[in-house]
């Protein structure tokens, strides 16, 4: 149950205990047991507000967070405008862990997404590259349309057993 309805739930309990019961425990029981609301809830609501004089919950105070909130709109102001920034850079600005930082951006509603290397060519997809070109251009030619290919080979730095150069 989300916590507005218990709130309502508990203003209800305690009004009717009040007004229409006349704080008879009795009566404000069997009514609300009726609506299928257990039995030790509504005697829990009943004795908290006996003893209490109060219904809602207590401000807790909770652990302080790591990062001001001047420092989270600084933070927010430099992650929006910046699509290349890691978190290292930002944690040493900050001087919190990454962890702080992930927490906050996610909590901001900014998702980071970690740079990933293409993936290697094996020797195999090499020697299937002009077969499956082939194929795609016999495709694309049934279509009427032009289509312009280039089929230079790009500059090497000394010759072909430099993997940088075979599309590694």
């Amino acid at each position: 149950m989300p916590r507005s309805d218990k709130e309502q739930l508990v203003k209800r309990i305690v009004q009717h205990y009040r007004m229409v019961a006349k704080k008879k425990k009795n009566i404000t029981v069997n009514h609300f047991l009726a609506e299928n609301i257990p039995r030790q809830t509504i005697y829990r609501i009943i004795w908290k507000y006996d003893t209490c004089d109060t219904i809602g919950d207590k401000l807790r105070s909770g652990r302080p967070r790591k990062i001001s909130t001047g420092q989270r709109t600084r933070l927010k102001r430099l992650v929006n405008p910046q699509t290349g920034i890691s978190l290292r850079r930002i944690t040493q600005k900050f001087h919190v862990h990454r962890r702080t930082i992930q927490r906050e951006l996610i909590d901001m509603g900014i998702h980071y997404r970690k740079k990933k290397r293409a993936p290697r060519y094996t020797e195999k997809k090499i020697e299937a590259m002009p077969t499956s070109t082939r194929r795609l251009y016999r495709t694309l030619l049934n279509n009427d349309f032009e289509l312009i290919m280039d089929d230079e080979k790009y500059f090497t730095l000394t010759n072909e057993s430099v993997s940088t150069n075979r599309g590694s």
